[in-house]
C-alpha cells in the first residue's frame, strides 16, 4: 500500500470510529455544555453590575472570557478523560487529535482577532464577543464530518448569532458597546450551551444505559 493511500485508510478508520462514538461524545459534551452556560450567565452577571469606572479594559475583559474558557476545557478533557479509561481506549487517540486539528484553526483566528480589537480599540467590547460567538460557531461546524448532528446544529446557532453580532444595528451601538457584549455573550455562551445541554439529557434518557455508564 502506497503512503497516500494508508493514510486515506487511517482517516478512514479515524472518521469512523468518531462516527461510532458520537454519542458517547455528545452525552459528554453535555455536561460541559452545562458547565459552560451556567459559568457565562454568571460571568456576565457579575460584569454587568460594574460601574463605569470600575469595568475591565477590553484587554481584561478578554482575559477573564480566556480563563473561564480554560477552566471548561480542564472539566471537558477531565471527562474525555474518564470515558477513554472506561473504555480502555488510549486518551490522545487519533480522533482527538483530528478533532483538535479541526477546531484549532478558527479558534486561534477568533482568539486574535478579539485581542486585536482589545488592544486596538478603546470600546470594543463588542467586537470581542462577536469573533467569540462567529468563530466558536465555525469550530464547532469543522467536526462536520464526525461530530454528531445535535453538535452542528449548536455550531450553527452559534455562527448565526456571530453574524448577527456584525449587523450595522449592533455597530451603531457604539456607546452601549459594553453591555451589548454582554448580553450576546449571555445569548450564545449562555443560553445556546444550556438548551443543548437540556436537549441532550431529555434524549440520552432514551438511550441504552451503556451509553449514560460514561457519565457515572
Amino acid at each position: 500500500m502506497m503512503p497516500a493511500d494508508r493514510e486515506a485508510a487511517d482517516h478512514l478508520k479515524t472518521i469512523r470510529a468518531l462516527m461510532e462514538r458520537a454519542t458517547i461524545y455528545r452525552a459528554i459534551s453535555a455536561p460541559t455544555a452545562l458547565a459552560g452556560g451556567l459559568s457565562t450567565l454568571a460571568l456576565c452577571g457579575l460584569l454587568w453590575q460594574a460601574e463605569p469606572g470600575t469595568r475591565p479594559s477590553p484587554e481584561s475583559f478578554v482575559g477573564l472570557w480566556v480563563g473561564a474558557l480554560v477552566l471548561v476545557s480542564v472539566f471537558n478533557l477531565w471527562l474525555l478523560y474518564r470515558s477513554a479509561r472506561q473504555r480502555g481506549d488510549a486518551f490522545a487517540s487519533s480522533g482527538m487529535r483530528m478533532a483538535l486539528r479541526s477546531v484549532a484553526p478558527p479558534l486561534a483566528a477568533g482568539f486574535v482577532l478579539s485581542t486585536l480589537a482589545a488592544v486596538t480599540r478603546s470600546n470594543g467590547y463588542a467586537d470581542i464577543a462577536a469573533f467569540w460567538i462567529l468563530f466558536y460557531g465555525l469550530a464547532l461546524l469543522a467536526m462536520g464530518s464526525f461530530a454528531p448532528r445535535s453538535l452542528l446544529v449548536l455550531g450553527t446557532g452559534f455562527f448565526g448569532m456571530g453574524l448577527l453580532a456584525f449587523l450595522p444595528e449592533v455597530r451603531a451601538l457604539e456607546e452601549r458597546s459594553y453591555q451589548a457584549s454582554l448580553l450576546c455573550m449571555a445569548l450564545s455562551f449562555g443560553i445556546l450551551h444550556l438548551l443543548y445541554a437540556g436537549y441532550v439529557f431529555v434524549s440520552q434518557k432514551n438511550r441504552t444505559p451503556s451509553v449514560m455508564e460514561d457519565l457515572a
